[in-house]
């Protein structure tokens, strides 16, 4: 999974893959220029710019049903093996502003935070064998419930994730992002690598990175005195496709 895309035209038969392989296609692909995540968190100290989004560039628009945020969260602690390491799918929209160069170009998401389900199966399907235990109805609806409350995302007093770009740097096709997420009042900048793919009105990015739910002043889940407990670091997936606007 290492090396480099040299080309755009690589991309050039993706419009005719059908939805369902698209996502591990795109994932695929994004491992070539995307280092997979590793144990350092992609945080960085918050930085004097502001949030950047280009009036003058092509504006795409989200397309909410097309676009997915995964979040991947992994079982801890001594008694692990009686917990569940759980795929959470959400929605995203927002807009992308695309200029001719990734300088020129910025990006504001918005994550509603009741979108977010847990485990669907396909989605468990395709992120493999750390996955493919059955979670049972009962698991999946407590685990919404520990997430959306009060001492983790605070759906009710915080219904939105925000993300919005300070900074592309490097080529079109692969930039580095410089982001600044606001998740359940917390604000910290991140730098994470993407793949960018445009075909004619449809832009498409992935992205994969790492955070720590500590990072946002969240503490992560333990039962049992700690015995069953929730690894702090979450490993992130972006899919998000956008239309050219009118």
């Amino acid at each position: 999974m290492q090396g480099t895309i040299a080309e755009n035209r690589r991309f050039q038969i993706w419009p005719t893959i059908s939805p369902g392989v698209l996502f591990p296609l795109l994932l695929l692909a994004a491992c070539q220029t995307i280092p997979p995540p590793d144990e350092s968190a992609v945080i960085v100290a918050p930085v004097a710019a502001s949030v950047k989004i280009p009036a003058g560039a092509p504006r795409f628009l989200v397309d909410s049903d097309a676009s997915e945020i995964r979040l991947l969260v992994y079982r801890a602690g001594p008694l692990a093996r009686f917990g569940h390491n759980h795929v959470i799918s959400g929605r995203m929209r927002g807009e992308i502003r695309a200029g001719e160069r990734a300088d020129d170009s910025g990006f504001r998401l918005e994550i509603p935070v009741e979108s977010f389900v847990i485990d669907p199966p396909a989605a468990r399907a395709e992120e493999g064998e750390e996955f493919a235990a059955d979670v049972s109805e009962q698991a999946r609806l407590a685990t919404r419930d520990n997430m959306l409350g009060k001492d983790v995302l605070d759906s009710a007093s915080r219904p939105l994730i925000e993300i919005d770009s300070i900074a592309l740097a490097g080529p079109r096709w692969n930039p580095t992002v410089l982001a600044r997420a606001t998740l359940r009042g917390a604000i910290r900048d991140l730098r994470f690598p993407a793949a960018v793919i445009q075909q004619g009105d449809v832009l498409t990015v992935v992205a994969s990175f790492r955070i720590r739910q500590s990072d946002f002043e969240i503490t992560p889940f333990t039962a049992l005195g700690g015995a069953i407990q929730v690894r702090d670091a979450v490993d992130i997936r972006l899919r998000l496709v956008a239309r050219r606007a009118n």
